[in-house]
């Protein structure tokens, strides 16, 4: 997070061949999902990083799904309606157990 144009490198990651690499994106940017008061560029950051979680979507693999959502649950204990605008257009293409897990925090 100190140096946010990391996230170059990082979105690389997204396409690999490798499982674990694709995964990497999203677990070692948690801390973006974590933010109280983000400042604008780190909003924008999210938004990116959720692009991400998109083109993930449609990946089956449980441990791709399992980070996804993990983004996303805890997104959602500072961004809920970023949350829900995700769950609202891609939802219905996640595993249901990583659908119920990212919205576990979501309040009615």
């Amino acid at each position: 997070m100190a140096d946010p144009t990391r996230l170059d490198t990082v979105e690389t990651w997204t396409t690999s061949d490798h499982m674990w690499t694709r995964r990497a994106a999203l677990v070692m940017t948690l801390p973006w999902a974590k933010q109280n008061n983000p400042k604008p560029a780190e909003e924008a950051a999210r938004d990116r990083i959720l692009g991400w979680a998109a083109s993930y979507v449609a990946d089956t693999e449980w441990f791709i799904q399992k980070a996804v959502a993990w983004w996303l649950r805890d997104l959602s204990k500072r961004d809920q309606p970023r949350v829900r605008a995700f769950l609202d257009a891609h939802g219905d293409g996640m595993k249901p157990f990583a659908r119920k897990e990212a919205a576990k925090y979501l309040r009615d």
